[in-house]
C-alpha cells in the first residue's frame, strides 16, 4: 500500500509540474496545459523577489477560441515578446510541424528605455497596482485583460472585464497595440449572444479563470 500510495504522490507531482508554465508559450501543447499558470504570471511571481529588474505580462482574451494577444515585457533586455493565437490556420500545416496551425503568430521587439517607462506609467495609471478586484470571473467567451507584474521587486496581478468603469479607465491597452507588430487584427469588444460564440446551445463550455487576492483563485497568490 505504501509503494501504491508513493506512486500516485509521483504522478502528482509530474501532473502538477507539467501544468507549471516553464516556457514554452509557442508549443500548442504546452500552452493548453499551462495557460492558467501562464496568466497568474507563476514564473514571474517566482523570481520577482531578486530579480533586479520590472517583468510584465499582459493577456488579452477576446473571446478564448476567436483570439488571445500575449505581451511580454523585458526590462532587462529592453524587449516585448508577443503571441496572437486563435483558430486554426490551416495553410500552417506542413510535414515538418504538424502543429503549425495552432502555433498563433509571435513577434519580438526591442524597446527604449523611454517606452518602457511608458509602458510602467500606463500599468500605474490603469490602478494594476491596486488591489485585484477579489471574486471577478472570468469566462473565456469573455472579453478581458489580465496583468502579471513584477514593479520593483513586488508581484502584483489585476484582471479588466468588459463592459466595466475598470475597463474604461484602462490605458496600457492602446500603447501595447500600438506596438504590436503582428499585422493581425484585433478581435476588439462586442455584445454576442452564446450562439453567436457556439453556434449552438449544446456547444456552449466556457471554462473559468477566477480572480482571488493577488492571482487567480487555486494558484499562488489567490
Amino acid at each position: 500500500m505504501s509503494i501504491l500510495r508513493a506512486f500516485f504522490a509521483l504522478m502528482l507531482v509530474i501532473v502538477v509540474a507539467s501544468c507549471t508554465y516553464q516556457g514554452g508559450l509557442e508549443n500548442p501543447v504546452t500552452r493548453k496545459f499551462t495557460w492558467f499558470s501562464y496568466v497568474n504570471g507563476d514564473d514571474i511571481r517566482k523570481v520577482c523577489a531578486g530579480l533586479g529588474a520590472d517583468r510584465y505580462r499582459f493577456v488579452y482574451n477576446g473571446i478564448y477560441q476567436r483570439q488571445t494577444r500575449t505581451y511580454d515585457v523585458f526590462f532587462h533586455a529592453g524587449k516585448i515578446k508577443t503571441l496572437v493565437t486563435g483558430e486554426a490556420n490551416l495553410r500552417q500545416t506542413s510535414v515538418q510541424d504538424l502543429l503549425g496551425p495552432w502555433r498563433g503568430v509571435s513577434s519580438e521587439i526591442l524597446v527604449t528605455d523611454k517606452v518602457l517607462k511608458d509602458i510602467k506609467n500606463s500599468l500605474i495609471s490603469s490602478a494594476a497596482l491596486q488591489p485585484a478586484p477579489h471574486g471577478l470571473r472570468l469566462y473565456s467567451d469573455k472579453f478581458y485583460w489580465t496583468v502579471a507584474a513584477c514593479v520593483d521587486g513586488a508581484f502584483y496581478f489585476n484582471a479588466y472585464l468588459w463592459p466595466s468603469k475598470r475597463w474604461d479607465n484602462m490605458v496600457f491597452d492602446d500603447l501595447l497595440l500600438s506596438l504590436d507588430n503582428t499585422g493581425v487584427k484585433v478581435e476588439e469588444p462586442k455584445r454576442l449572444s452564446p450562439l453567436d460564440i457556439w453556434g449552438s446551445m449544446r456547444d456552449v463550455n466556457p471554462f473559468l479563470l477566477q480572480v482571488g487576492e493577488n492571482g487567480l483563485i487555486g494558484f499562488e497568490g489567490g
